[in-house]
């Protein structure tokens, strides 16, 4: 473990120096400065609360905190075992151990925008909770709290990696998702989502936050969780050194089956659109968050039954995550590839108009799939208000996470091969601050029109929402025209061929 610990120093360092632009790692620090800073802001805001706030934030802690726990098993699960600190290809040279690599996604876990809300949020449940007793012993049980479910997480999806290198392995979780599925849809349509909250693991985290002053409660509950933290990180060292070693039979059984032949496509444009959606498809990191991203916020937003005017702000939130899945370096979804369509007769603005719509129309399905499945059991009947603040938020978030993404792959392109579970399609750091970019203008548009969903006029959100797209629709038509040029369009080629 300690020669893992030196190996992840290391890594680290050179994380860091690949980072050549001080602006970029000026920036790094920035965003870790700012966090602490509204951590501890947070951590102050009790004083200020409503009686009334301060009941329904106390009713919800469980919530918050069980929230969180499935996140950290989700968001490892998505990437296929975690980020990696440098891509495997790059350190093929050098004996980098399974722990190693544990430990560095252990380490990339932070750089997650809704990891950090999601703390945000446990740092605040546990000052309302501390209200009276000892907030340093609270904030301690969170610390542990956050620490084990982050490290059992990152053991799970491990697990759950080296199991998915066989068929048999693959069925069996194939089955195990569609049982926890149907389970949840079972619990939520038969109304006992709240009985099963009364019974989590999570109560008993909350019940020693809020109970600080027991110090024999506090000290168990605490040292259970550091305990199981422990057995997470060795567990999960384990796992990774299993999974990794594992051999696989995917590509066997790929190459014996038969070659399904498309028809030829009508034209150059739908040609490089069906090789993009192929590019999606075939990635493993894209396919599987994909599917992620399709499921987890329409059963979370069912879940919760939440109320129609609250449901505006949902497809702005699954469109930055959708953008983030390759949209904010599109071009990376040809690797080696550009050259070859580069060379190819057709005009070089087809290339990336077909990024375009592959982009557009996978933003707007994980959109659409969101908002249908999340109005299932929201409460009463919509006004015409409210639908029309739902479509014209799905229309507005689209476009103008389309625009963002767009801009961002032909002015900051990343090399990214995409062949492996793991990868991803842009370093770390850069993921996080698209992250950033994306989520901001998404939120802000769903907002707006939330607002506009209360006022009971139907046409006030589309006419909210029609600058929005049109401004987001020039965007795209001035990066199309920048990857026209041959200087911009010869960087972004060899970017993302040879990096």
């Amino acid at each position: 473990m300690t020669s893992a610990f030196a190996q992840l120093r290391a890594l680290l360092a050179l994380r860091w120096q690949m980072v050549r632009t001080p602006g970029v790692r000026l920036s790094i620090v920035l965003a870790g400065i700012v966090t602490l800073w509204l951590l501890s802001v947070v951590a102050r805001s009790s004083a200020a609360l409503e009686p009334a706030a301060l009941t329904a934030a106390l009713t919800l802690a469980p919530a918050a905190f069980l929230g969180f726990g499935v996140l950290a098993v989700a968001a490892p699960l998505s990437s296929g075992g975690g980020n990696e600190l440098v891509p495997p290809d790059q350190l093929v040279g050098f004996p980098v151990r399974p722990t190693t690599q544990f430990l560095g996604g252990l380490a990339l876990a932070p750089l997650n925008l809704v990891w950090v809300v999601q703390l945000l949020a446990l740092t605040a449940e546990t000052a309302y909770l501390t209200i009276g007793t000892s907030l340093l012993r609270g904030a301690l049980t969170t610390a542990a709290y956050v620490l084990c479910a982050t490290a059992l997480g990152q053991a799970v999806a491990w697990v759950v990696s080296g199991l998915r290198q066989t068929r048999g392995g693959r069925r069996t979780v194939g089955g195990l998702a569609l049982l926890i599925a149907v389970t949840a849809v079972a619990v939520v349509r038969a109304g006992r989502g709240r009985d099963l909250l009364e019974h989590s693991p999570t109560r008993f985290v909350v019940t020693a936050i809020s109970r600080s002053t027991d110090t024999g409660r506090w000290a168990l509950t605490t040292g259970l969780l550091v305990a199981l933290g422990a057995v997470g990180l060795l567990g999960g060292a384990h796992a990774c050194a299993w999974a990794l070693r594992r051999p696989g039979d995917l590509g066997s059984l790929r190459h014996s089956r038969p070659v399904r032949r498309r028809p030829a496509p009508g034209s150059a444009l739908r040609a490089l659109v069906c090789v993009d959606r192929a590019s999606v498809w075939r990635a493993p990191a894209l396919r599987r968050g994909g599917l992620v991203l399709l499921v987890l916020p329409g059963i979370a937003a069912s879940s919760a039954a939440v109320p129609w005017s609250t449901l505006v702000v949902l497809p702005g939130l699954v469109a930055a995550g959708t953008g983030l899945l390759f949209g904010v370096n599109a071009f990376c979804l040809d690797a080696s590839g550009a050259v070859w369509l580069a060379s190819l007769p057709h005009p070089p603005a087809l290339v990336a108009r077909a990024k375009t719509l592959v982009l557009t129309e996978t933003v707007l399905a994980a959109v659409t799939v969101a908002a249908v499945t999340g109005s299932l059991r929201s409460p009463g009947s919509p006004t015409a208000a409210e639908l029309t603040a739902i479509v014209s938020s799905a229309l507005a978030c689209t476009a103008v996470v389309v625009a963002i993404c767009l801009r961002s792959s032909v002015r900051r392109p990343h090399r990214a091969d995409l062949g492996g579970p793991r990868d991803a399609v842009a370093p770390p750091g850069a993921l996080c601050f698209a992250s950033v970019v994306l989520a901001a203008p998404a939120a802000a548009v769903g907002m707006v029109l939330e607002s506009a969903s209360t006022t009971g006029y139907a046409w006030l959100a589309p006419l909210l929402a029609l600058p929005m797209i049109v401004g987001a629709v020039l965007v795209v038509k001035a990066s199309l025209q920048r990857y026209d040029q041959p200087l911009v369009r010869s960087r972004v080629v060899q970017v993302v061929s040879a990096g």
